[in-house]
């Protein structure tokens, strides 16, 4: 077969492309897409000119087939159709325009670097893989390099009126009670110690460490170097030259500490032998003395448990990160070597460091920026809300009884707090494991683990026998995915793009999908409907006023049209839908792996390449564009927080008989509808509105649909199996159906309610185009079906006959 020729650059001399616009376009949008079409285009001739000139003949085959980039400014723009060969080369296009810090060197073309499966996933969003908008492999932030770093502003006249407010507020609260309790601290030293020569050295330390604290903003920390411990000091901060580099120099940055050091920039030795022969120094360093002993042992009974507690809260309260930094590596330092340090004021210490190496130096307290910071690929807040987790199973099952009692309802909000870090964790340690391994096993453990923590909560809520919670939770989970989550979506992508544009093609499979378990989903409640037959209800005859008659549907029960119509077809229903999913991934893993995992042809050397197989990356575990979890630590994450979930969930559902009874109005189905279908899908939310701000709204609403899909397909199944088997050994006469069992038989404004709103997402989703109008059309349609379900509640528990 011959070869297919790859595109060409358009040349100056043709025909100039032809642009449509709309008004939905901003002006300032269609200049900025004009000024970057040129700009492709001049790329794209360099690109070309460069490839001439290497002489390299054989390309390798695309990574991956991505989505048209510039076709959703105008349908006629012929410029990078489908293709990622554009002049013979790889243009590797971020998917969110605007984030600069994504953008980076793309790994060499015999690399399949995680990076690059993220965004094939992403942007190809095969069915059955989890899409995930952090990233999975270790990249360089703007706020990590002024976090990690501790590097902020340096010039004092640079200093802001928020950051002297903040400073004020640290000296107002927490500093003047540091220098109160150093100082006691100090003066406990030298009374234990008798006002020996070596205790007032040390006291001496915990004085000065208290009036440094009390204002840290424009001083230094320094270390005074021993002759005897030159080697072991030569790592510990920069020198007087360097960090006047770094005051004059260093992008008007205004903090600092050693941990800077480690770049590489800084320092007279190499990073081969950094710490390695570093002794741990738990308790100082020189010869022991009296002074020493009651230093320490003040040391560690209450300066430092003080200390760290009170990094620990800074650390919680996210904006003053940078002060948790310094109350961390001061502790360190004060630990390892005391009588070294040294605190001088910046402005008067251009003479008196010129022999000492700097290991500190701060001008704020706090950073408005701080929210955006990362550990180990996981957002700080996040992070922190693990404690929340651990507190509230500490709470529940060792202090609740005897000795710390708290509110149930308290309890519960504590759950759900909980729920958002715990279901963080396993969507990330889900998306970074199928990103490193086979499209098969990704998909296996995408399903398993994406839907084993709810229906466990779900199944745990049956057993308590509380079927109306979980009937709330399914229906509010389909309503908040193609209502509530794609109206959010359009309208936060509305924020920096009056209208986004996506190819209307790609809703195709996923809109008939949607459709086609929302009709089989319902076939139980259709004939139940038809079929179940109706009661009339009519006042006492005595009653003075007319009397009203009205026909009423009684509640499902174990009759004969249950067992031999409706238990039957809910059975043959929920293993369609399970089929249909299973359809789903074989058709993903057949037909789309190749275009999804294509590797270079040296290393496709056996079909297995064809499902999915990911060779493994030696140099991939470190480095920019590494993964941040390697295979075994998500798997542990995964494991550990699904733990962590299903003992959630079973402190949760046990609290929900407190909040009923505290709330006697609030209905279980919609508490259900609500709290327990929204807070479980949060990290849901923030990769859809986080999609549709960076520009990809047709990445945001796939993800609502896929999480809608994975409802009907995996977790309405799932329940309706649970539910049978769990209530086979029971009385028929004794089992309520609707309490004890999900049947697959709703309400009919559940019916209605879902079936409204599929079709109207579908037909919003296959017209191509998103704005805030259709956006504040889906979420007013989700406040008025909510509305709805609240009355439905309200009109089971009452007779308005009287």
């Amino acid at each position: 077969m011959p070869k297919e020729r790859p595109l060409k650059p358009v040349s100056s001399n043709q025909e100039p492309l032809r642009r449509v616009f709309s008004v939905d376009d901003g002006i300032q949008e269609i200049e900025d897409d004009i000024r970057y079409l040129e700009g492709l285009q001049e790329g794209l001739k360099f690109a070309a000119a460069n490839r001439k000139t290497s002489g390299n003949v054989n390309t390798p085959p695309p990574i991956a087939t991505r989505p048209n980039l510039v076709s959703h400014k105008t349908s006629d723009l012929s410029i990078i159709q489908d293709t990622d060969r554009l002049a013979g080369g790889d243009a590797s296009t971020d998917a969110a325009p605007g984030d600069d810090e994504e953008r980076g060197s793309v790994a060499s073309r015999e690399s399949y670097t995680l990076r690059e499966r993220q965004d094939a996933i992403n942007e190809t969003h095969p069915f059955g893989i989890r899409i995930w908008k952090p990233a999975l492999y270790k990249k360089h932030r703007s706020v990590q390099r002024a976090a990690d770093e501790d590097i902020h502003e340096t010039k004092y006249k640079r200093i802001s009126w928020k950051v002297h407010v903040g400073n004020n507020i640290w000296a107002a609260t927490v500093g003047i009670f540091l220098l109160a309790f150093l100082s006691s601290c100090g003066l406990l030293v030298c009374l234990l110690g008798l006002f020996t020569q070596p205790s007032v050295e040390y006291a001496s330390v915990l004085f000065r460490l208290g009036h440094y604290l009390f204002w840290p903003f424009g001083k230094v920390v320094l270390i005074i170097s021993d002759q005897q411990y030159l080697h072991e000091d030569q790592d510990e901060g920069i020198s007087a030259q360097q960090f006047y580099n770094w005051v004059t120099g260093h992008r008007n940055r205004l903090y600092f500490h050693n941990s800077q050091a480690g770049s590489g920039n800084y320092g007279s030795t190499g990073s081969d032998n950094n710490n390695t022969d570093r002794h741990r120094r738990l308790f100082g360093r020189g010869e022991w003395s009296f002074g020493r002993f009651w230093f320490y042992l003040v040391f560690y009974v209450f300066v430092q448990p003080v200390s760290l507690l009170l990094a620990f809260l800074t650390w919680l309260g996210v904006f003053t990160i940078p002060m948790s930094n310094v109350l961390w590596n001061l502790m360190y330092h004060c630990r390892r070597h005391p009588l070294a340090l040294e605190f001088k004021t910046l402005r008067h210490s251009v003479n008196g460091i010129k022999d000492k190496n700097v290991l500190l130096c701060t001008f704020r307290c706090a950073g408005s920026h701080y929210y955006k910071y990362t550990v180990d690929g996981t957002n700080v807040i996040v992070m922190n809300l693990g404690a929340i987790v651990v507190f509230t199973i500490f709470q529940f099952y060792v202090l609740q009884n005897h000795i710390f009692p708290m509110n149930g309802s308290l309890i519960f909000c504590l759950c759900l707090l909980s729920i958002i870090p715990l279901a963080f964790y396993i969507g990330q340690a889900v998306a970074s494991i199928s990103a490193q391994t086979s499209m098969g096993v990704g998909a296996v453990i995408n399903a398993f683990f994406s839907t084993v923590v709810e229906v466990f909560l779900y199944c745990v809520a049956l057993q308590q026998e509380k079927g109306l919670l979980v009937e709330g939770s399914m229906i509010g989970s389909i309503l908040g995915a193609v209502l509530l989550l794609p109206g959010l979506s359009m309208c936060g992508g509305a924020i920096k793009r009056k209208t986004q544009r996506y190819n209307p093609a790609s809703a195709g499979v996923s809109s008939a999908m949607l459709i086609f378990s929302m009709i089989v989903m319902f076939v139980p409640t259709i004939i139940f409907q038809i079929y179940g037959g109706y009661l009339m209800d009519c006042p006492p005859e005595h009653q003075e006023k007319p009397s009203r008659c009205y026909f009423r549907q009684p509640p499902l029960k174990f009759d004969g049209l249950y067992s031999h119509v409706i238990k039957p077809m809910s059975i043959f229903c929920a293993l369609i839908l399970f089929m249909a999913y299973i359809i789903g991934l074989w058709f993903t893993l057949r037909t789309h792996a190749a275009a999804i995992w294509q590797v270079p042809e040296k290393q496709s050397l056996n079909a297995s390449s064809q499902l999915g197989f990911i060779p493994e990356e030696e140099e991939s575990e470190g480095g920019h564009d590494g993964p941040n979890w390697s295979r075994k630590k998500s798997t542990c994450i995964l494991l550990g927080a699904t733990l962590l979930y299903a003992v959630i969930a079973e402190i949760l559902v046990d609290c929900v008989d407190n909040v009923l009874q505290q709330f006697p109005s609030l209905d279980p189905k919609f508490l259900g509808l609500t709290v327990f279908a929204l807070v479980p899908n949060s990290t849901e939310f923030l990769n859809a509105i986080s999609f549709a701000i960076h520009g990809n709204v047709a990445l945001s609403m796939e993800i609502g649909t896929a999480y809608a899909l994975q409802v009907c397909l995996l977790q309405i199944p799932a329940l309706v199996v649970f539910s049978i088997i769990y209530t086979m050994n029971y009385p028929n006469d004794s089992i309520v159906i609707r309490d004890q069992m999900f049947s697959l038989v709703f309400p009919r404004w559940d019916l209605l309610a879902c079936m409204v709103s599929v079709f109207l997402f579908t037909y919003l989703y296959a017209e191509g185009k998103s704005n805030y109008f259709k956006g504040s059309i889906l979420i007013l349609l989700y406040c008025v079906m909510t509305l709805g379900f609240y009355f439905q509640g309200a009109i089971d528990n009452n007779n308005w006959d009287n």
